[in-house]
């Protein structure tokens, strides 16, 4: 639009500035707007309408635009869901950008595996005893699960509560299965009884046809367990006790290997000595034999050359007598004979 096409009366402006006010009143000198090819005439309202309905899209376009995409991280879930309609969509998206009605939004759950440090508990044995314990455990959420935990819990941040609520349950009712001896010698046992448990709770039992809270137990990791300070003192008494009886049987059975290795040394000594003293005997008994035999050997030769002394030489009895005198007589070196008188001694008519 150019100054030509549409002209202002600048002399009647100029006149109604002055004061001139009946001028005014009888219309003769106002401004009028004198139109050379239409600006305030039918067809100029018709680009100023279309103008207008061109400028609302376009800030129509530019505000739905944002408000129908919605994004989702690559480690998130979602739900579609439109509150104007209160419409839910029925299958779950994974990351990306995603397009829907204008001004909806996701229900948003974690896609990966979660973590729940439940604090530090107290639970009742099978006997009656407390014990505290702590668990930790990892889960998820799949896909499909999505849509019934959402009907059921809303959000995330109650279906999370929910989990956490049921693990804590499933950790009750396992040490209700022990007694408190158990929670010393068999820590392996119950921590995998607490996983099946936890999962029966979560993920929901086929024989109970219980749903559980639509997650997916991954692990539990029982990580510390106190037993009460009176059952253990009791215990380490009792340990003390037994290893005490086992020190004192232990005690006894070597007393008694020393015992019999002393009797088993002692007997082994007496045989030893037994088996000398019967070969010394054996031996001076035999050295004896020899000698008697030797001696009777002696004894018979002597009587035999007597015996043929006396038939070779016709001696009488008292001759070998006498043969026998002279031979030891001869045998002596050194002969002393004492006396108190000389006798005569005189064999010749015996010789």
């Amino acid at each position: 639009m150019s100054d030509d096409d549409c002209e202002i009366d600048y002399k009647s402006v100029k006149a109604s500035i002055d004061g001139n006010q009946d001028d005014a009143e009888r219309g003769g000198d106002f401004p009028i707007r004198r139109s050379k090819g239409g600006c305030c005439g039918p067809e100029s309202w018709k680009k100023w309408t279309w103008c207008g309905i061109v400028m609302i899209l376009l800030i129509t376009i530019v505000t739905i635009i944002p408000l129908s995409l919605q994004k989702l991280s690559s480690t998130e879930f979602g739900i579609e869901y439109t509150p104007y309609s209160k419409k839910l969509d029925d299958a779950a998206k994974t990351g990306g950008l995603h397009t829907g009605p204008p001004g909806f939004s996701f229900i948003k759950f974690p896609s990966t595996f979660l973590s729940e440090d439940l604090p530090r508990g107290t639970c009742v044995s099978q006997d009656g005893l407390r014990v505290d314990y702590k668990v930790t455990f990892q889960y998820q959420i799949m896909a499909e699960n999505l849509l019934p935990a959402i009907f059921k819990y809303r959000n995330f941040a109650t279906w999370s509560k929910a989990v956490s609520s049921a693990g804590t349950s499933a950790i009750q009712h396992t040490c209700s299965e022990f007694e408190i001896s158990n929670f010393q010698n068999q820590r392996g046992v119950i921590q995998a009884r607490m996983e099946d448990n936890l999962r029966d709770k979560l993920d929901g039992s086929a024989e109970t046809g219980d749903p559980g809270v639509y997650a997916l137990v991954i692990a539990l990791q029982l990580q510390n367990v106190d037993i009460p300070e009176d059952y253990q003192k009791a215990v380490e008494e009792k340990q003390a006790a037994v290893e005490a009886i086992a020190l004192a049987q232990n005690q006894r059975v070597q007393s008694i290997t020393q015992a019999n290795t002393a009797l088993l040394s002692a007997r082994e000594e007496a045989r030893k000595i037994n088996d000398t003293a019967v070969n010394e005997a054996s031996i001076v008994l035999t050295k004896a034999g020899l000698q008697a035999e030797e001696t009777t050997f002696a004894f018979v030769t002597e009587a035999e050359v007597l015996v043929g002394a006396k038939a070779s030489f016709n001696l009488t009895t008292e001759g070998v007598l006498a043969y026998v005198s002279n031979r030891l007589y001869a045998q002596v070196p050194r002969l002393t004979v004492t006396s108190s008188e000389p006798a005569r001694l005189s064999r010749k008519d015996e010789l």
